[in-house]
């Protein structure tokens, strides 16, 4: 056998690997499957383990950071709707979804085994921490023995319940505003005044601010252990299905939603700003661990996406006045020249798609900022040169019609 013949698949697979760990935001990755995914979770020691899982009983897996995704056997074809690696009993995996089912494995998904579950109604999500399940009509479950054997508990309300958290504080979130508080245990749990009609889809794992996210849009905040709920803009309408935080870094949370939105907050919920994800599809599940850097999300139609820099971009809007700009424009840069962070503000009269790219003295794109439709208003994003080299750039605003460029210098 020649040399080159070995050379070139391993040099090709060392470029996808190094390209796919060096790209910057959120990146695709190739899942294999196209039917629709509604959970993904990490190995809580080593984030380059990781399950993904969804519509007909699919389970897929990850040992390297999702360069590759194998499907695992799962033993059914159920929809499921949460997988979990369970921190408290030190690596059982869990998966639970239609009809009640509720697999587990000890092996990181080589053998799933079908545990016997005391519901024949939907699970639609499982607490990382304390082995509590909720779903369908009220639904409540809980396994006192690592996830072996499942009881139903008492339920306040026949709404379908759609997540769980059991860390700090222990909640529950439903259809029509949903709330339940587990407020000396997670056997027994009190349905609470939300002060929303809105479906809410997730409630965060960690955190040092209750928070839960839903439909139209909602993000809705507690400071108070949920005796009271307020709203907080997300920017946007689309239903927000998934919020997570790092456990090492709380001030940041990650919200994922309905037409490929991400948005990010980096002051415990103070603002929320959009990332770019270069997706349509609805994305059901988002998930951080040990860093706050690197995570994953998954969607309909089999997507898959990674991120090694916290997302990377974050446009946020300032429109503070609550009054529309009455035309486009776009910002110098500031400061310029800059080192190695800069922001630009760009306004828009009307909603549109909208990009913002980077492009070197040669005309070369080299990083896209945003490419996404935004609303009317006034905005601020960041650009970071940090693995550029100093040197003259353009940045392009396109919306619509309309196109401005500019010129900013980065000097090292």
């Amino acid at each position: 056998m020649k040399l080159s013949s070995i050379l070139i698949p391993i040099i090709s697979i060392f470029f996808l690997q190094s390209n796919l760990f060096s790209q910057s935001g959120w990146f695709q990755q190739v899942s294999g499957t196209n039917v629709n995914l509604h959970s993904v979770n990490s190995h809580h020691g080593n984030e380059n383990i990781a399950w993904s899982c969804g519509d007909n009983g699919v389970i897929l897996h990850t040992t390297n950071g999702g360069t590759s995704w194998v499907q695992q056997v799962s033993g059914t074809t159920n929809d499921l709707y949460c997988i979990c690696f369970m921190e408290t009993a030190g690596g059982p995996v869990m998966a639970v979804g239609e009809s009640g089912i509720i697999l587990r494995t000890t092996n990181f998904g080589t053998n799933w085994i079908t545990i016997p579950s005391p519901t024949t109604r939907t699970l639609r999500d499982i607490s990382d921490y304390n082995f509590v399940a909720v779903g369908d009509s009220g639904v409540i479950l809980k396994s006192s023995n690592e996830g072996l054997n499942w009881v139903t508990l008492p339920s306040p309300t026949t709404q379908q319940l759609n997540a769980t958290s059991a860390i700090f504080a222990n909640y529950i979130v439903g259809n029509n505003g949903t709330v339940l508080r587990g407020f000396s245990s997670d056997t027994n749990w009190v349905l609470t005044s939300s002060g929303t009609g809105e479906n809410l889809y997730g409630v965060p794992l960690f955190g040092n601010t209750d928070i839960t996210i839903g439909t139209g849009g909602i993000i809705w905040r507690s400071t108070n252990f949920g005796t009271t709920w307020f709203g907080q803009n997300s920017n946007t309408s689309v239903t927000l299905r998934s919020v997570e935080y790092s456990v090492n870094n709380a001030s940041r949370i990650y919200i994922c939603g309905d037409n490929g939105t991400i948005i990010k907050s980096t002051n415990s919920g103070a603002v929320f700003g959009f990332q770019t994800t270069s997706t349509t599809q609805n994305l059901n599940s988002i998930f951080f661990y040990l860093s706050d850097n690197r995570g994953y999300a998954c969607g309909n139609n089999g997507t898959i996406l990674k991120t090694n820099d916290g997302g990377g971009t974050i446009i946020t809007s300032i429109n503070n006045s609550g009054e529309l700009p009455l035309k486009y424009s776009l910002k110098q840069n500031y400061p310029n020249p800059f080192n190695p962070v800069t922001s630009i503000r760009f306004s828009l009269a009307i909603g549109e798609l909208t990009k913002i790219s980077v492009y070197d003295i040669t005309g070369k794109e080299t990083m896209v900022l945003i490419n996404r439709f935004l609303n009317a208003g006034e905005y601020e994003v960041t650009f970071d040169g940090s693995n550029f080299s100093s040197g003259v750039y353009y940045y392009i605003l396109k919306s619509g019609e309309f196109t401005q460029t500019r010129k900013m210098i980065m000097v090292k």
